[in-house]
């Protein structure tokens, strides 16, 4: 099983940006492009949500219910007040739900410049796989609220 890291832009400056917080503490499952790097993701993996500028921090852990869904079937799930602007449609979805939240102290603990010393070698800009350092480090960071999964 792999652990992923998922950029999500909240920059409210952007053309595209999601409200990550918002979306999954109303609807707490949602689903997400399946781009390229999650061709191999797999049901049961874990997701940590890293938010943009100017948040920089892993927001989330979320579990993925569902891979390779279709754009109908993201219609069960209605998230768009949480959407703005055109983030395209993509091929294939990923359904993922809230499984903890980091904030305040834990996403402070979360902060990219503390990611890069606990393991980061990469910019966040597309989705990764988290390494054991990194993992490691994650995880030893307690959440602010779990959710029942």
């Amino acid at each position: 099983m792999n652990t992923w890291l998922l950029p999500a832009n909240v920059n409210k400056n952007s053309k595209y940006h999601y409200e990550i917080d918002r979306a999954l503490e109303n609807l707490k499952t949602i689903f997400w492009a399946q781009s390229t790097p999650l061709k191999n993701i797999a049901v049961g993996e874990i997701v940590y949500i890293y938010e943009s500028s100017p948040v920089q921090a892993v927001g989330w852990k979320c579990k993925v219910l569902a891979v390779r869904a279709s754009y109908e079937a993201t219609k069960e799930i209605d998230d768009s007040e949480f959407e703005h602007g055109d983030g395209g449609i993509s091929d294939f979805y990923i359904k993922i739900t809230a499984l903890a939240k980091y904030e305040g102290e834990s996403r402070k603990k979360l902060a990219y410049r503390e990611l890069r010393k606990n393991g980061l070698t990469t910019k966040m800009q597309s989705p990764i796989r988290a390494k054991d350092n990194l993992l490691e480090y994650i995880n030893s960071v307690a959440p602010s609220v779990n959710y029942d999964e």
